[in-house]
């Protein structure tokens, strides 16, 4: 199963064109997003740490984009350079996926953290917002 997203990645550091800024598509998803919590989340200490969740999603997935363009980087390195090893790409591999799991447990954190924080009807109000800030974020790293 590990394959496919290996081989996609694969594709993608083949693709050579400038990439968009980071999360500009999800911006304002994201800012809406934020005035949604502020609105629907009446104790101010709650929804004051609820904006802060939004605001390390936003950075996660931020270093998501990083880290796959720095991968599509490496590998377009190790594959102009002819002496590179299968070990080389290896390595590169193992590193991106050492960090795509590290941002997983990071990914699941968050979302305990705000389960924890909202009350079952503050999260069902801010789903649509917040499944629409994560799609666009999300589609955000496909302008690669």
């Amino acid at each position: 199963m590990r394959a496919v997203p290996l081989l996609l990645a694969a594709l993608l550091a083949a693709c050579s064109h400038e990439p968009k800024p980071t999360l500009a598509p999800a911006e304002g998803a994201l800012d809406e997003l934020r005035a949604a919590v502020v609105r629907e989340v009446k104790d101010p200490q709650r929804a004051r740490a609820a904006v802060a969740l939004v605001d390390e999603m936003e950075k996660l997935v931020a270093a998501t984009h990083a880290g796959i363009r720095a991968h599509n980087d490496k590998l377009k390195a190790l594959n102009a350079n002819y002496d590179a090893t299968a070990e080389e790409f290896r390595a590169a591999f193992r590193d991106f996926n050492a960090a795509r799991d590290r941002r997983e447990d990071q990914t699941l954190a968050l979302n305990r953290s705000a389960k924890a924080l909202l009350t079952a009807g503050e999260w069902r109000e801010l789903a649509k917002l917040r499944e629409e800030a994560m799609r666009k974020a999300v589609a955000a790293g496909s302008e690669l």
